[in-house]
């Protein structure tokens, strides 16, 4: 089992019991409120039997036949005045929650007391409860969205050093490859020099062993560079260059074969200066033209190289048709380490640093690159430079 199945296992796994917890705490914070409520109106019923028999006893009133909230006494039209205001008296001093309804019956003489609790405390009661009820669902909504967000990101971060430490494996078992393959070869043919002593064939043995150690050198040059631009900006050294120039140097160092050659095409101005590091700006090309040659058909047709020039800034753009790069791939090609995800390109050879190279050198010269899709198929990368950085000669 891969370590992103298990980490994906692990973070719905929390997921999933941290909503369950906060889900179960939210439902006994509204049971906890709602009992709550319930027994308030309990206390306040109680409230209002005391009441009630308090006043039975203080003024000699006996309970109403038909309801036990009621009270009766016979007074006399004359007497109802006085009674009506001292029991109100008496609730208002010492019951604040209750309020008083003195009828009087003139046919009978008999004065009706009813005690019931005030319609702004019940409202208060039910106000309380729905605050409480919603404070306590939006408070279990807001953890449990926090907790979830805190989960995606940490599962975010642990996935993403995952997929760096698999690049990174990717990478050294890359540069060990392409690291032992010069070796190798330049070991072989100055073996092959000494075993044989053959005069003639020595110029053409040191012709390899020289091409080798300079694709080892480039390579190491570049490894370099990716190591300064993670720990400081390299110093471009910036000056006036052709860029035909640079484009044609970083050609003779690609050391491609003559057939390779053939399917390069060129079509920029002799006279076009930019502004740059010529060594710099020689290895992003060699990176580019090598990955075009590398992803392209065994058969396929010319990389055309080619540029746009107007008064606000210029373009190079470099033509191929190989592979291509999918859409989903194209913002992530100039991340260190990256590759493209599929077994074609994964069978090419490759360190996943030429691209991120390309694009940190283009940045430190305030260019940029962008990849697009080139018809009927392959990629187009686009370099775009400002116009302070180009001129004609």
């Amino acid at each position: 089992m891969s370590q992103r199945k298990i980490l994906t296992g692990i973070a719905i796994f929390i997921a999933s019991y941290m909503i369950a917890a906060l889900g179960w705490w939210t439902f006994s914070l509204l049971k906890y409120s709602k009992t709550e409520f319930l027994l308030e109106q309990k206390i306040l019923s109680s409230e209002q039997r005391i009441c009630i028999e308090d006043i039975a006893t203080e003024f000699e009133v006996e309970y109403h036949h038909e309801n036990k909230y009621f009270l009766s006494k016979v007074v006399s039209k004359s007497e109802f005045k006085l009674f009506n205001e001292k029991i109100k008296l008496f609730v208002n001093n010492n019951y604040h929650d209750f309020k008083t309804l003195i009828t009087y019956d003139t046919l009978k003489n008999i004065a009706t007391v009813q005690i019931s609790i005030k319609p702004e405390v019940a409202k208060a009661l039910e106000l309380r409860l729905n605050r409480k009820t919603m404070a306590w669902l939006g408070e279990g909504i807001a953890i449990g969205l926090i907790t979830l967000i805190i989960i995606f990101a940490m599962y975010i971060y642990i996935d993403r050093i995952l997929r760096f430490n698999l690049q990174k494996t990717n990478f050294m078992m890359a540069v060990t490859h392409e690291l032992k393959t010069p070796i190798a070869a330049a070991k072989l043919a100055i073996e092959t020099v000494i075993r044989n002593k053959n005069i003639e064939a020595q110029d053409r043995v040191l012709e390899i062993s020289k091409k080798n150690i300079d694709r080892l050198s480039g390579m190491m040059e570049r490894v370099l560079l990716a190591t300064q631009f993670e720990n400081s900006l390299p110093v471009a050294q910036k000056k006036w260059e052709s860029c035909s120039d640079i484009i044609q140097k970083a050609l003779v160092d690609c050391q491609f074969t003559d057939e390779q050659l053939l399917k390069i095409s060129l079509a920029i101005p002799s006279n076009f200066l930019i502004y740059c590091d010529s060594n710099m700006i020689k290895i992003a090309f060699i990176n580019l033209f090598t990955n075009s040659i590398k992803y392209s058909e065994p058969n396929g047709v010319n990389i055309i190289v080619s540029s746009i020039i107007n008064h606000e800034n210029c373009q190079i753009l470099m033509s191929d048709q190989g592979i291509g790069i999918p859409v989903i791939e194209r913002t992530r090609i100039f991340e260190k380490f990256y590759r493209v995800g599929n077994e074609i390109t994964r069978s090419r050879s490759g360190s996943g640093l030429g691209l991120y190279l390309v694009n940190q050198i283009l940045q430190l010269h305030d260019a940029r690159i962008e990849v697009q899709a080139n018809n009927p198929k392959g990629s187009t990368f686009v370099i775009n430079f400002n116009a302070s950085d180009f001129r004609m000669e």
